[in-house]
């Protein structure tokens, strides 16, 4: 679902569009943060904002990230927190200029589709449910009096909240300056020849001058409530209609009757929120549906599949490379989802991961290039064992979310954080998302380490070596036991002393078993 809240500066849509998304469950995207954040940028590189293509430039070479902390939602513009310097009068003064020029719009709209793409979101700017989610269920035009939206603003400068307590006071000459600034922002934003603020045809208005912030918000989540109430009714005679053709095509040609249950099944699928619907065999199931599904829902013959690639890859792995898991009940007797963090020297230790825990009934999820996606035949098989693709080098927060997704149905998450295979010592750049998506997935991460699988592959040879490997896995890290606070220092934390135990595994097991890499 995704619910747009538009309307002019100061008018609480910010404040909403939180509460909703707290209230709710629901992702929140700040959008007006982003244009604040690009600029800022531009106003400390000194860039003339009249000159479009370098405030372009800038906006396509910002890095913007948002991360939820004790103290709410933290902006961060190229991995500095910038939470609160978004928020001066100089950057009030500026933000429409840049936020008019198209390009800027056309990079910032594409990663906010983006963010939607990954869940359920609320999402508030300007122009959200005109033109960056025009088919949003829920559309909400949010305003006020230039008075009241001035005294508000003025009010949280100072550190006070004018929704929460209706006598707070501000300076009248600061009152006025930020009145005198929105007037003008709204002449700008109402004008503008790319995306001007309005309301869409089939907003909800809502004038909130007179209305406590708990009417207001009280309002949008009505019309939340209606909006899901209308889909989960749409979505019960489908359901009805995809099982009919079964009876219908009775006296049809055999061919006929076996496409349209099918086709009915690609609908469904396409309507449903990901991860949810049957998957059924034969019915022509998508990648994305494998993605999204949990292993346990795949259809009959996938999973049987599965158990035939494990068993004789398994067997046939035994056998040329014996390997052995020490500490492998570690792994075995967790029972919940987590991550499981190695490092990576070959193409064996995935497999005999996913391997040994399946002997143990657990399924694990492989994070693995979208590289590898070129090959039809890689990504059909690949799904098919519950392989997740991520982009590299970009906020993939599809395959975040769907690793999230895994996690909390107690699924295990591998994932390789140097991103590719390693044949030195050296210690590789780190990609550190497995400490975000643990935190997302509310699951500890487990680190393990490989030696003796290194030198399988010999240069110019084409046989691979044979020899024994062997494996070490450490207890989960819990986030609560890393001594820090805050998402963004604890995902920090994480990530360097999983990887510092990742390390101290491979070392272990090389002093138990000289000359093995």
């Amino acid at each position: 679902m995704i619910v747009a809240i538009d309307g002019p500066a100061g008018s609480g849509k910010s404040t909403v569009a939180h509460a909703v998304a707290e209230r709710r469950q629901l992702t929140y995207l700040d959008t007006g943060a982003m244009y604040r954040s690009v600029t800022l940028r531009c106003l400390r590189e000194g860039v003339d904002l009249a000159d479009e293509k370098a405030v372009a430039a800038v906006a396509a070479a910002a890095r913007i990230e948002f991360s939820a902390g004790e103290k709410g939602q933290t902006v961060l513009l190229d991995g500095q927190d910038v939470t609160a310097d978004i928020r001066t009068p100089e950057v009030d003064r500026n933000v429409s200029v840049v936020s008019a020029v198209p390009a800027v719009r056309e990079v910032m709209v594409a990663l906010q589709r983006a963010v939607a793409d990954s869940g359920d979101v609320v999402a508030e700017g300007r122009d959200i449910g005109t033109v960056v989610f025009p088919s949003a269920e829920v559309k909400v035009f949010l305003t006020a009096s230039d008075e009241a939206r001035a005294h508000r603003r003025a009010v949280q400068r100072e550190g006070g909240d004018a929704a929460k307590d209706a006598s707070a006071t501000a300076d009248a000459a600061e009152e006025q300056q930020i009145l005198d600034d929105i007037r003008r922002r709204d002449k700008l934003d109402s004008s503008r020849a790319e995306s001007p603020l309005r309301a869409a045809d089939d907003a909800h208005r809502i004038d909130s001058s007179d209305l406590t912030l708990d009417q207001v918000i009280d309002q949008v989540l009505a019309l939340v409530d209606a909006a899901r109430e209308g889909k989960a009714a749409e979505a019960k005679p489908e359901a009805e209609a995809v099982a009919k053709p079964a009876d219908e095509a009775a006296a049809k040609p055999e061919a006929e009757a076996a496409a349209k249950p099918a086709k009915k099944e690609r609908v469904s699928a396409a309507k449903a929120k990901p991860g949810e619907g049957h998957m059924r065999a034969f019915a022509g199931n998508s990648f994305e549906d494998y993605y999204d599904h949990g292993m346990r829902d795949y259809p009959l013959p996938a999973r049987a599949l599965l158990a035939c690639v494990v068993c004789l890859v398994g067997a046939v792995t035994k056998i040329l490379w014996p390997w052995k898991f020490e500490q492998g009940e570690l792994m075995w007797e967790e029972s919940r989802g987590r991550v499981l963090v190695m490092n990576h020297v070959s193409m064996l230790e995935p497999v005999v991961v996913v391997c040994s825990l399946w002997f143990h009934g657990q399924r694990v999820r492989p994070i693995y290039k979208s590289e590898f996606d070129k090959a039809g035949i890689v990504t059909w098989l690949f799904s098919r064992v519950g392989g997740i693709p991520i982009q590299r080098g970009s906020a993939d927060l599809k395959a975040v979310r769907r690793a999230q997704r895994a996690l909390q149905r107690g699924e295990v998450v591998l994932i390789y954080p140097e991103g590719t295979r390693i044949k030195t010592d050296e210690k590789a750049p780190i990609h550190g998302g497995f400490a975000l998506i643990a935190q997302m997935g509310k699951a500890p991460v487990q680190p393990s380490a490989v030696v003796g699988a290194r030198d399988i592959t010999r240069p110019g040879r084409f046989f691979k070596k044979l020899g024994r490997v062997f494996l070490k896995v450490g207890p989960c890290i819990e986030f609560s036991e890393l001594g820090v606070k805050g998402r963004k220092q604890q995902a920090q934390k994480m990530e360097q002393v999983a990887m510092d135990r990742v390390w101290e595994l491979r070392d272990e097991l090389r002093r138990d078993h000289p000359g093995k890499m």
